[in-house]
């Protein structure tokens, strides 16, 4: 424990801490050693648990090389405080804990440790592990609030930067599938595809002609596989669009056989144009297929302006099916490999926007996309 830190101190070191540019876990264990510091405790940890397995490891700690809790320790859970942290109400304060009713307690039993100051840290909604700060010896008095908001702004934000390291790390495994897709698998495909051109151009076939249709159609899932994969990065540039130029420039790409549409006003927002692009067209193709090919499809903006609609006069979405259309493989349709709407839901995403499908004045699917820029 260093020199006593005030909270105005201890939050600017903090910050500094966190805007530099280091290791993971580098930076975790100068975070952890500033809240050592401003709570007056011996040692603070980072902690990967596995409830299931009762597994409890540290990953990064202020307790050195040949100290009760160093870095790379392995527990049992059960032996552990941390388990409170993540069975009950988190944060778990423990300024003295055979006074608190824990003297039988496995870690006081075990480690002797009197102090403990632990919360739950969580990724993608799962459990991660705990930040938990420990002393062998009991404190005089219990953790204040101010002391527990402090700890718990170093668990939020050691959360963050483990959320955006997995972030990513997914981007990556994205990238890489998209490069073999792309690349692994076109290049057989176009052979293919140039083999039966050559053969159809010499004399006619019906296996070639269905031969021609697949490999067409295998070209489009490709397609559509990969603008998956490339759909949930974050976007980093935008333009101001108009829905009624937007939605007429998609709906000229895409097979709309006798269905119609209708723009019921204009609506100026901000957007990625190549990746909303995708959305509009992904969503006339839905509509035209659940709906058939005379489906009526309208677009418009929302009634706040805060956002814009999509929806048809086909037979609908199943209240029960609506959470999970979105989905990657989730399809009712007899062509579709259902990555259409996950196509959808990723340009969302990336924009920061939120969807939502209701039921359409006319029976139909709607589609509301919201929190959408609309200066």
């Amino acid at each position: 424990m260093g020199d006593a830190l005030s909270a105005t101190e201890a939050r600017e070191r903090l910050y500094e801490v966190m805007g530099r540019d280091l290791p993971f876990e580098e930076k975790a264990t100068l975070a952890l050693s500033v809240g050592e510091t401003y709570l007056g405790v011996e040692n603070g940890h980072l902690t990967r648990i596995d409830p299931e397995s009762d597994y409890w490891r540290a990953i990064a700690s202020t307790d050195p090389e040949g100290g009760t809790f160093p870095a790379g320790l392995q527990l049992d859970l059960r032996n552990t405080y941390c388990r409170l942290a993540i069975d009950g109400e988190s944060p778990v304060r423990l300024h003295d804990a055979p006074e608190q009713g824990l003297a039988d307690d496995p870690a006081f039993q075990r480690y002797g440790l009197h102090c403990y100051h632990g919360s739950a840290i969580t990724i993608d909604g799962e459990l991660f592990g705990t930040l938990c700060f420990v002393s062998m010896e009991p404190r005089a008095e219990p953790f204040d609030e101010a002391e527990t908001l402090f700890a718990e702004l170093i668990a939020r934000m050691l959360e963050t930067e483990l959320q955006e390291a997995r972030t990513d790390a997914k981007i990556d495994r994205l990238d890489q599938f998209a490069s073999v897709v792309s690349h692994d698998l076109r290049s057989p495909l176009n052979v293919a595809q140039g083999r039966v051109d050559i053969e159809r151009s010499s004399r006619d076939s019906e296996h070639l002609e269905i031969a021609a249709r697949s490999l067409d159609r295998m070209e489009d899932l490709i397609a559509d596989v990969l603008t998956v994969a490339r759909q949930g990065q974050e976007v980093e540039e935008t333009e101001l669009l108009s829905l009624d130029a937007v939605v007429e420039e998609c709906w000229d790409a895409v097979r709309t056989d006798d269905a119609s549409l209708s723009v019921a006003a204009d609506l100026r927002f901000k957007a990625d144009p190549s990746r909303v692009r995708h959305l509009f067209e992904n969503l006339f193709r839905n509509a035209i297929e659940h709906g058939g090919d005379d489906v009526s499809i309208r677009v418009g903006p929302l009634d706040d302006g805060g956002g814009f609609y999509v929806e048809d006069d086909g037979p609908g979405i199943p209240e029960a099916d609506r959470e999970r259309v979105f989905k990657t493989g989730f399809t009712t349709g007899s062509e579709g490999i259902g990555l259409g709407l996950a196509i959808v839901e990723g340009v969302v995403e990336a924009h920061g926007w939120r969807i939502a499908v209701e039921e359409g004045a006319d029976g139909g699917a709607r589609f509301e996309v919201s929190d959408v820029v609309a200066p």
